[in-house]
């Protein structure tokens, strides 16, 4: 036969698990309150009871209704029919104050935790106790205002608990539903990060290869020359003034080819070390996009790949820049525009491609004004200047939404890949604190390519 301790081990177990334990505590703590008020003598407060009937078994029904609060949260409902149970055996003893408590907790529990059937049915039952009360009210005092008065304080008593537990219920929804909607902010807002991170990858990619390829058209170029100056000089007769100069020019092309191919491999080079930052890198949002711009143009095309741009193909550029209506001042003291500044081949596509997204975002988000200055001693600098809005300027409609900054991404690039620097930001003059306008400034290093008539050898360097 079992012992008593091996009956009461599993119920033990059930009524202290863990995620029981706080309602045992409160289930506890009211049968104290509940005892505590019956023992100051607040019971028979509805009527005087049973004359035989010891104080002391008022203690029993108090009992039953806190062991059934134990089960509040997962049994709301059925919680609530013990303590209803225990409340009306406290009432048929004389009711007490302390089974109103319990009833309390029942009431506020079925309407925290318990679900929309349970909500209802509690609030059904609630409805007929009130009216029971009114008539009961009404019955015993012959009169209508006994019967509203009793409607009252039943009315007080019963529904203050299931407000209280509603509003609780209400506020935790709501605080989940916030914070839900802020989880899902914040990973739209990641995965925003990752598309505009993605997409600024791929512009750097892609005017990566279009450098390359403009280097590789212009080394082509150079070989081309080679061949064509020695094909010339070996098939006529040998004359020594005529050879020598063949020499020279074959030299001359072969430095700038060299240099050119150094370009190229400075290119592809920082193509790779970008790749293994990428993949070292701490996540998505470890590399900040730039500021706003215009979004970079399609890819170099066809007429790309045949002939790269050049500055000395600037002039139009310029002349549909003042067809577009912009008032451009270029100044250009050293003939960069001209050809009287000679630069290597890199720096000269960098300059160009510099100049035309840089007038191309004066264009599309600036004023109808701009200067565009050059300035070549000892390295290159190119500015283009948006000087903003002036009174009486006509007001004209942008020709696209806001930027995303991979223009601004394409240049830095463009300029970085040929070892120099590149500056984007608002145009501000001295002791200004805010500039209208925005500047565009590049600094690109001019090489000094060798002399032909210098003997060193090729690649050499002094």
């Amino acid at each position: 036969m079992p012992r008593l301790p091996d009956r009461i081990e599993p119920l033990a177990r059930a009524v202290l698990a863990e995620d029981r334990r706080g309602d045992v505590i409160t289930a506890a703590s009211l049968l104290v309150i509940a005892l505590g008020l019956d023992a100051l003598g607040l019971v028979r407060t509805s009527w005087s009871g049973p004359p035989d009937v010891p104080v002391w078994w008022f203690v029993v029904p108090a009992v039953v209704g806190c062991t059934a609060l134990v089960w509040r949260r997962i049994h709301p409902l059925g919680a609530l029919g013990v303590a209803t149970v225990a409340f009306v055996a406290d009432v048929a003893l004389g009711g007490s104050v302390g089974l109103i408590v319990i009833l309390w907790e029942a009431l506020y529990a079925v309407h925290l935790h318990g679900r929309r059937a349970a909500r209802r049915v509690a609030v059904a039952g609630v409805t007929v106790a009130v009216l029971a009360v009114s008539v009961l009210a009404g019955v015993a005092s012959g009169e209508l205002r006994g019967a509203v008065l009793g409607g009252l304080q039943a009315s007080t008593l019963l529904v203050m608990p299931m407000w209280w537990g509603a509003n609780v219920r209400q506020g935790r929804e709501l605080a989940a539903a916030a914070e839900e909607r802020e989880r899902l902010e914040r990973e739209r807002g990641n995965a925003l990060l990752r598309l505009a991170e993605a997409a600024r990858h791929d512009a750097v990619r892609a005017e990566r290869t279009a450098v390359a390829r403009d280097l590789h058209d212009v080394v082509a170029s150079h070989l081309s020359a080679i061949t064509i100056t020695s094909g010339a000089a070996l098939a006529g007769p040998a004359e020594p003034d005529r050879d020598r100069a063949a020499l020279r020019a074959v030299r001359a092309e072969s430095l700038a080819s060299l240099q050119d191919m150094q370009a190229m491999i400075r290119v592809l080079r920082a193509e790779t070390t970008a790749g293994s930052a990428e993949g070292s890198s701490a996540g998505p949002g470890a590399r900040q996009a730039p500021g706003p711009g215009p979004r970079p143009g399609p890819g170099p095309g066809v007429s790309d790949l045949l002939a790269a741009p050049r500055v000395a193909q600037l002039a139009p550029v310029l002349d549909q820049a003042r067809l577009a209506g912009l008032d451009l001042a270029v100044t250009d003291p050293d003939g960069v525009l001209t050809g009287t500044a000679v630069l290597p081949a890199a720096v000269d596509h960098a300059v160009y491609r510099v100049v035309r997204e840089a007038l191309t975002n004066v264009h599309k988000h600036g004023g109808a004004h701009a200067d565009l200055s050059f300035a070549a001693d000892g390295q290159l600098e190119v500015e283009v200047r948006d000087v903003g809005a002036r009174p009486g300027d006509p007001a004209h409609p942008p020709v696209g939404a806001g930027g995303t900054g991979l223009g601004l991404v394409s240049m830095r690039e463009r300029v970085e890949a040929v070892g120099g620097t590149f500056e984007a930001g608002p145009a501000r003059d001295p002791g200004e604190t805010a500039g209208a306008g925005w500047r565009v400034r590049a600094t690109l290093p001019l090489p000094r390519r060798a002399d032909p008539s210098d003997g060193a050898a090729p690649g050499r360097r002094a």
